[in-house]
Formats: C-alpha cells, sequence, structure tokens
C-alpha cells in the first residue's frame, strides 16, 4: 500500500468522550455492519457516516522509537474513568478497552486512547458482516470439524454470545538487504550394480545413484515488505489471529470514532518495538525463502545470513472481529470470526469416541487385508519378485516455496 510517511508525535491531548444521540427520539445510534450507517434500533432513524477521503499515512518508525524513549508511559492496568454524556453514571471501562457500553443505561461511549497509549489508531476496517452472518460463518466451522463431537452442533448446549471487538494491529513496511553466504548444490548420477534375486533367480543389473555436488556461493538479496501485519492485543491467542487472514488493507479508512459505536474497542498491549520483532520473524522466513531462490541449483544451504532494514515505516489500526466462546464439558473454548469475510478459526473439541472407532477401523483393514494377501498368494508372489527390496531410487529435487503471507514479495 504506497502511503506518505510522516513522524510520530504523542498526542497529549485527552480526546472527548462520545455518544452518537439520535435526532428524532434522542435514543443511541449504533453502527450496522457493512452499510456504513448509524441507525436508531428504535425509531429506525438513520445518520450516514460520511469518510474523509484523506490518504492513509504511513510513520517513521525510527522517530517513533525516539518518541517511546523520552515518553514517560503509563503502566499497562491503567484503567480510565469515563462518565456518562447520558446518565453522568461514573464506570470504569475493563482493562485495555476504549470503548463500550454504560453499565447503567447501555449508552454506548468512545474515549480516546491518548491516557494509556503513546499512539493513537489512525485507520481501521469497519465491520462488513452482521452478526447474524457471523453466526452462520461460525456453524458452517462446526459443522466441517473432523472428529468433533456430535454434542457440539446442538446450538442451545453451546450457549455462545457473539461479541463485536476492534482488535489493534501494527503494519510495518521495510526495505530489506540480506547479504547471505552458503553453498548450491547440484544432483548428478552415478551408476552403481546392484545384484537381486527375481523368481528365485540371481541377476545383477546398473541403476542411477543420485550424488550431490556443493559449490560454495554468496550474494545479496534486496527486498521490499507493504504492509506486514502484526496483532498488538493478548487477549487473544495470536495463532488464531493469524489463521483469520487475510485483511482486505486495501479498503482501509480513517479512524472515524462513529465505526465504533455499539462495539468493544481494545487499547494495543503487544508495544511498537514487540511488534516489530514479531514482524521481522515473518520477514525473515520470506528473506530465507528469496536466498534460496538466488542460490539456485537442486539444494540449497544458507552458512550466513545478515540483514538490515531501511525505510522502516508503521501504522496502528484497528480490525474488527467477531468473538465469543463456548462450554463443553466444563471446559471453555474461544473462537473468532473476521468481521470482513467471515473467515473463522478457533479452539475445539475432539470426540476419543471417534478417533477411537477410527483407529480401530484401520486396524481391522489391515488385518483383513493382510489375511487376503497372506491366503490369495499375492503376498508370497510380491516377495519372490524383489518388491519392497530398495535397490531402486528417485530423487525429488527441493523445490523453494513461499509462506502464506499474502503481501510477500515473489
Amino acid at each position: 500500500m504506497t502511503a506518505t510517511t510522516q513522524r510520530a508525535e504523542p498526542n497529549s491531548a485527552q480526546a472527548p468522550q462520545q455518544h452518537f444521540p439520535c435526532e428524532e427520539c434522542g435514543a443511541d445510534l449504533v453502527y450496522q455492519p457493512g452499510i456504513r450507517i448509524l441507525r436508531c434500533t428504535y425509531c429506525g432513524h438513520e445518520n450516514p457516516i460520511v469518510d474523509v477521503p484523506i490518504k492513509i499515512k504511513e510513520y517513521s518508525f525510527s522517530a517513533a522509537l525516539e518518541a517511546l524513549e523520552q515518553s514517560e508511559k503509563r503502566p499497562l492496568d491503567h484503567t480510565p474513568v469515563i462518565k456518562c454524556p447520558n446518565c453522568a453514571a461514573s464506570f470504569e471501562l475493563k482493562q485495555n478497552q476504549h470503548s463500550g457500553d454504560c453499565p447503567f443505561c447501555g449508552t454506548p461511549v468512545v474515549t480516546g486512547t491518548e491516557q494509556t497509549r503513546l499512539f493513537q489508531p489512525k485507520s481501521l476496517l469497519p465491520f462488513n458482516i452482521t452478526e447474524q452472518q457471523a453466526r452462520a460463518a461460525f456453524e458452517k466451522w462446526i459443522g466441517q470439524l473432523w472428529f468433533a463431537p456430535s454434542a457440539l452442533k446442538n446450538k442451545a448446549k453451546r450457549d455462545e454470545r457473539l461479541l463485536g471487538i476492534y482488535v489493534p494491529y501494527w503494519t510495518y513496511d521495510s526495505h530489506t538487504d540480506s547479504h547471505y553466504q552458503g553453498q548450491r548444490g547440484t544432483v548428478y548420477y552415478e551408476q552403481q550394480v546392484v545384484t537381486e534375486v527375481v523368481n528365485g533367480q540371481t541377476r545383477q543389473r546398473v541403476v542411477n545413484v543420485p550424488k550431490i555436488r556443493w559449490t560454495p556461493v554468496s550474494g545479496t538479496v534486496r527486498q521490499f515488505f507493504d504492509d506486514v501485519l502484526v496483532g498488538a492485543t493478548r487477549s487473544l491467542p495470536r495463532k488464531i489471529l493469524d489463521n483469520i487472514q487475510p485483511w482486505d488493507l486495501d479498503q482501509l479508512v480513517n479512524y472515524n470514532q462513529a465505526y465504533l459505536s455499539g462495539f468493544q474497542s481494545e487499547i494495543y498491549q503487544v508495544d511498537l518495538d514487540e511488534g516489530f520483532n514479531q514482524a521481522r520473524e515473518l520477514m525473515d522466513q520470506a528473506i530465507r525463502q528469496a536466498v534460496r531462490q538466488d542460490i539456485g541449483g537442486d539444494q540449497q544451504q544458507i552458512t550466513a545470513l545478515d540483514t538490515r532494514y531501511s525505510d522502516t515505516t508503521f501504522k496502528h489500526i484497528l480490525l474488527p472481529v467477531w468473538s465469543a466462546a463456548f462450554r463443553y464439558q466444563g471446559k471453555t473454548y474461544r473462537f473468532v470470526i473476521n468481521g470482513r469475510n467471515g473467515r473463522t478459526q478457533g479452539e475445539r473439541p475432539y470426540s476419543i469416541v471417534k478417533i477411537v472407532a477410527l483407529s480401530l477401523s484401520m486396524v481391522v483393514l489391515m488385518l483383513g487385508l493382510g489375511y487376503y494377501l497372506e491366503t490369495s498368494g499375492v503376498l508370497e508372489q510380491v516377495l519372490q519378485q524383489g518388491g519392497g527390496g530398495g535397490l531402486q531410487y528417485e530423487y525429488y529435487p527441493s523445490t523453494p516455496s513461499y509462506p502464506s503471507y499474502p503481501n510477500y514479495p515473489r
């Protein structure tokens, strides 16, 4: 994603708490996924959300690190006290959240993050699928699980409740120069005479045996990484968040609190520099694949690799997920649904009965096959013909493959 680079400066001004009352009846408006309006659930009045067409900015990573060193960050467990703009009640948002509902009157309240974190979200992807669509995606996911307990498909027993949350993420862009040393392996074949027994007769034949010739190599690989995505929350497992990709980051809009009305939103818990370390792990995988491709040959070995990062930029964004948990036999399982495309991932139980039944079926099948081969004489014929002697060789050279990350350069 092409974007201009700006210096990251901490925002010290307290952002006002906001809610969005209906102009007709005074009830609270909440964001409606997919149609970009605020709709009153009482009288049906709608207010459109107007997105200002401003280019999404990238911010200097090095300048942000300097700002972090000079700032006095508040502790991670700082919880702001919120005064409801509707009923004037005071309450606390849950730890690491900055939007939610007033527990006394239900008013959706959105507050700024300036008092708890140095960097504020500048862009987001609005929810695109409704709660009903998310629930349908979850039911489809449940139905496709292998070895899932049959009772898991009973909606009444699961009793899960979906919750719409904007999850904080970092994205990183960076130019890399990677100098490597290694070896290129070239496969060649040598002829070798082998002895085998066929139909009781001993005979010799010539086979080709693969060998590898190694040649020292070195070089430099240059790459540009665009929007390497790292989750900045600790509330949900990283593995689950990684598996609900892809995200249509080209559809990012500038941060607008109207999109958060009626939803929860988290404050980042993974700091900027820690997130970049995770991004480097992802970039390193792609760099190694590119180095192997640059080495060429049939096999590759990397003995030394030195990567330098330059012109690194970042964005702090919010991405929408539907999240919930269900209980099964006294244990809680969490799952997450991508709020843009419905892709679902999560924790799940296994049916021991189904797994044992399949294992027993496989054992019975193998015993039956062995009995058939023995009684029909097929097994004896195969052994007499030298089957399974292991004297013939086939070679399959390795081919480089890229990780599934969608924005890696090819």
